[in-house]
């Protein structure tokens, strides 16, 4: 089994508060473009501990989320399930910076098969900084301005 864990940071200009419950399958619609989830389970209709969702990969597949911990506002992290390639998660961790929010998303994929493999020794460092600029780009945008940001 490969697997590959990457970190990155990043400061958006709002409270933990006002950014904690954008992180949630249902909220992601107002400021992430082109972003699509079914929900599968939640008790509340958003984001909450054993929250269930489904995407569909760009490669193709689908992939189930569980919400597998739910700290507002400090912490919040997803395992996912892809359809026999990868596990995948991801914890965020938020923290007050004065009147701003330091994010630290952690992300971990680990490989349980053959196409799992492939897609880890094709893994670009240059396009995870690409996604996750774009991510802090989409936040910030909608925190000061309570639009979407168009791409």
């Amino acid at each position: 089994m490969h697997t590959l864990t990457r970190t990155h940071h990043f400061i958006v200009p709002a409270a933990p508060a006002q950014v904690f419950p954008l992180l949630c399958p249902v909220r992601e619609y107002d400021w992430l473009p082109h972003w699509r989830c079914e929900l599968l389970h939640s008790a509340s209709g958003v984001a909450e501990e054993d929250c269930v969702f489904r995407t569909t990969l760009p490669r193709g597949g689908p992939m189930t989320w569980v919400v597998s911990r739910y700290e507002p506002p400090a912490r919040i992290e997803f395992t996912c399930f892809d359809a026999g390639a990868c596990v995948f998660r991801l914890k965020i961790a938020l923290t007050a910076e004065g009147a701003a929010t330091r994010l630290d998303w952690t992300r971990r994929w680990l490989s349980i098969g053959p196409s799992g493999d492939a897609w880890l020794a094709g893994w670009s460092e240059a396009e995870q900084e690409k996604s996750m600029d774009f991510l802090r780009r989409a936040l910030t945008h909608y925190l000061t301005t309570g639009e979407m940001l168009r791409p």
